[in-house]
C-alpha cells in the first residue's frame, strides 16, 4: 500500500512539472502596449555583420530578445507596400490583397495599390491620395479595438503611406483614427480624409514647432566610428548614388538644385535621418498625448522606418552610408526602448521588430569580387517586350494558350529564370518554393508591371501586348537587378526574402530561436501574447516566444 502511494505521489510530482513551465507562461501579466517597429529593407545579416558596432538598442534586442535571425518574407515580389500589409495582417498578398506596389488598371494605365482617389490627404489635396481601402482584411489594428473598445492604436511612419498598412479600418467614430506619415510635399506629418477630418491639436503642435527644428541639418555626415568602418565597403565606390557624390559628407545640394522649402522638405524625406529622430520624438508625443499603454486596456502603436530603403536602393547594403543608418536607429531604438521602460515599465510593453523585405548586394560589388550579377538594362527590357509584341501581332492561336506562349517566348530571354501564367499562379498542385512565393502574392485581376520596367512604363505608356497585360510574371535570373536602383529587390532569392524578426519585452525570453519563421506569423503572435483573438484570414502561426 506504502509503494502503491508513493508510486502514486511520483506521477503526481511529475504531472506538476510538466504543468508548471506552462503555468508560468500563461501567468505573465498581460501587455498595457503591443509595439511593432518595421525597418524598411532591413537584410537579415545586418544585425551578424554589424554586431560588433551596436552599443544600443540593436544590442539590447539581440542580448535580451527572442531572435529569428533567418526569418523569411513567404511571398514574391518582395515589394514594400505588399510586405507592410503582411506584417500589419498576419496573411499573404493572396489573402489581404495588396499584391504590388503598381498594377497595370484599364489595360493601358499604372495605378498604385493604396492610391484612392475617393480621398486626399488632409490639407495637402496635391499629395498622392491614399488609403487602405484595397486592403481586404482586418489588421492587427482591428483585432486590438475588436477585443477591447477602450483599447487605442496608432500607426506612424515616414514612407508613403506605410502607416496605412498598419492602421486597419477607420472607426466610426473619426476623432479616434491615428494613421499619421511624413508627406514629402507637405513637409510634415500628414493623413487621409478616409480616417479623419482634422489634425488632432496635439500634432498640429507637434507638426508647428517640433518638425522644423528636424529640418535645420542640410549636411549628413558620416557618425561611424573609424574602428567599425571596415565592417561597410569603402565609401568611394564609383556605382553608389548618382555616381558624384559617392563619399561622405552628402550635402542638399548634391542632391537637390536648392534650399527652398520644396527641396529642404525632400531632402527632409529622402536622405535625412532627422526625418527618423522626428518619427520616434512623435511616437513618444502619441504616447503622452494619447496616454498609451498606462489605462484599463491593450494599446498598439505601430512604427515603420523609411530611410534604410532610399539609402539601400541608392548605396547598396554594404554601404558605409547604410552602416551609418543602421549604427543611427541603433541609438534611436536605444532611446526609445528607455523612454517604454520609464514610461510604460519593462514588463508592460511586448515589442517586435523585423522588415517587409531584403535587398541584393549592388551588381557591380558582386562583379567586383567575382560573383555572378548581371543588370538589367532598360534597353534589355525593350527588347524582350518588342519581341513579345511581335510574337502577340503574329500569333493566330487559341487565346487561351496566348499567356503559355507568351511565358515560354519570355524564358528564352537570358536573364529570365522563369515566366508564370495565371493558370500557374492560381494553381493548387506541386510548386517548387518560387513558384509559391508567388502564388502568396497572387490575387485575379491584379496585372503586375514587376519587373518588365522601362521608363515608358513607369510613366504609364503601357502596350497593350505588355506581358502584365495577360497575367505573365517574370522572375529573373539569380543575381540579376533592373537598372532603376544601386539595388533593386524583387525577387524571391534569399538575399530578397531574409529578414530578422525579434520579439522583446513582457516575459519573452532571450536567446535565438532554431525553427524557422515568417513575417505572417508576428501579428498572430503579438495578439496570442495579449490575449486578443485574431480571424480566419490569418495565413501565419503562432511562434513559441517565451
Amino acid at each position: 500500500m506504502k509503494s502503491l502511494c508513493k508510486r502514486c505521489m511520483v506521477i503526481v510530482l511529475w504531472h506538476l512539472l510538466i504543468i508548471l513551465p506552462s503555468f508560468g507562461k500563461g501567468s505573465q501579466e498581460t501587455p498595457k502596449l503591443i509595439v511593432i517597429i518595421t525597418v524598411d529593407q532591413f537584410r537579415a545579416d545586418y544585425l551578424e555583420r554589424y554586431d560588433p558596432a551596436f552599443r544600443g538598442g540593436l544590442r539590447r534586442l539581440r542580448d535580451e530578445g527572442w531572435r529569428y535571425d533567418r526569418a523569411i518574407v513567404d511571398h514574391a515580389p518582395t515589394l514594400s507596400w505588399p510586405g507592410h500589409t503582411t506584417i500589419a495582417t498576419g496573411s499573404h498578398p493572396k489573402t489581404h490583397g495588396i499584391a504590388t506596389d503598381a498594377f497595370i488598371a484599364d489595360g493601358m494605365r499604372r495605378q498604385m495599390m493604396l492610391q484612392d482617389n475617393e480621398e486626399q490627404i488632409l490639407g495637402f489635396p496635391r499629395s498622392l491620395s491614399l488609403s487602405s481601402r484595397n486592403i481586404r482584411v482586418t489588421g492587427i489594428a482591428d483585432w486590438v479595438r475588436a477585443a477591447d473598445s477602450n483599447a487605442r492604436t496608432v500607426a506612424l511612419g515616414t514612407g508613403p503611406g506605410l502607416a496605412l498598412c498598419y492602421g486597419g479600418k477607420p472607426q466610426s467614430d473619426r476623432t479616434l483614427n491615428h494613421v499619421y506619415w511624413l508627406d514629402s510635399y507637405a513637409g510634415q506629418f500628414v493623413t487621409t480624409t478616409y480616417y479623419r477630418d482634422e489634425y488632432p491639436d496635439w500634432l498640429k503642435r507637434f507638426n508647428k514647432e517640433i518638425v522644423p527644428t528636424y529640418k535645420e541639418n542640410l549636411v549628413w555626415e558620416n557618425s561611424v566610428p573609424e574602428e567599425h568602418r571596415h565592417l561597410a565597403r569603402p565609401d568611394d565606390a564609383p556605382y553608389e548614388g548618382d555616381g558624384v557624390h559617392t563619399s561622405f559628407p552628402h550635402r542638399i545640394e548634391h542632391s537637390y538644385p536648392g534650399t527652398g522649402e520644396r527641396w529642404v522638405n525632400s531632402w527632409f524625406y529622402n536622405y535625412s535621418f532627422s526625418a527618423e529622430e522626428a518619427l520616434f520624438s512623435l511616437a513618444k508625443e502619441s504616447i503622452k498625448n494619447l496616454q498609451l499603454g498606462k489605462r484599463n486596456a491593450t494599446d498598439l502603436l505601430t512604427i515603420a522606418i523609411k530611410i534604410t530603403d532610399r539609402i539601400g536602393h541608392d548605396y547598396g547594403p554594404r554601404s558605409l552610408e547604410q552602416l551609418d543608418i543602421v549604427l543611427r536607429i541603433d541609438r534611436e531604438l536605444a532611446e526609445f526602448f528607455q523612454f517604454l521602460d520609464t514610461t510604460i515599465g519593462k514588463e508592460k510593453y511586448v515589442l517586435a521588430l523585423t522588415a517587409d523585405h531584403g535587398a541584393p548586394n549592388v551588381v557591380e560589388y558582386e562583379l567586383e569580387k567575382g560573383h555572378t550579377a548581371r543588370r538589367v538594362l532598360e534597353k534589355d527590357i525593350k527588347s524582350v517586350l518588342y519581341r513579345i509584341e511581335v510574337f502577340i501581332n503574329g500569333y493566330d492561336g487559341p487565346q487561351d494558350e496566348l499567356p503559355s506562349r507568351i511565358a515560354r517566348e519570355l524564358e528564352k530571354s537570358d536573364f529570365i529564370a522563369r515566366a508564370m501564367t495565371p493558370q500557374d499562379l492560381a494553381g493548387t498542385g506541386h510548386a517548387d518554393r518560387i513558384l509559391q512565393s508567388y502564388r502568396n502574392s497572387y490575387v485575379p485581376g491584379i496585372k503586375s508591371l514587376i519587373p518588365l520596367w522601362t521608363n515608358d512604363v513607369l510613366r504609364g505608356n503601357i502596350s497593350p501586348n505588355h506581358p502584365g497585360n495577360f497575367g505573365v510574371i517574370v522572375e529573373f535570373v539569380e543575381g540579376a537587378q533592373l537598372y532603376t536602383a544601386s539595388s533593386a529587390h524583387l525577387s524571391s532569392y534569399h538575399y530578397d526574402q531574409e529578414v530578422p524578426i525579434i520579439f522583446f519585452g513582457n516575459g519573452i525570453r532571450a536567446g535565438v530561436a532554431n525553427e524557422a519563421a515568417r513575417t505572417i506569423d508576428i501579428a498572430p503572435t503579438l495578439a496570442h501574447l495579449a490575449g486578443i483573438p485574431y480571424p480566419g484570414t490569418v495565413d501565419g502561426t503562432v511562434l513559441d516566444v517565451r
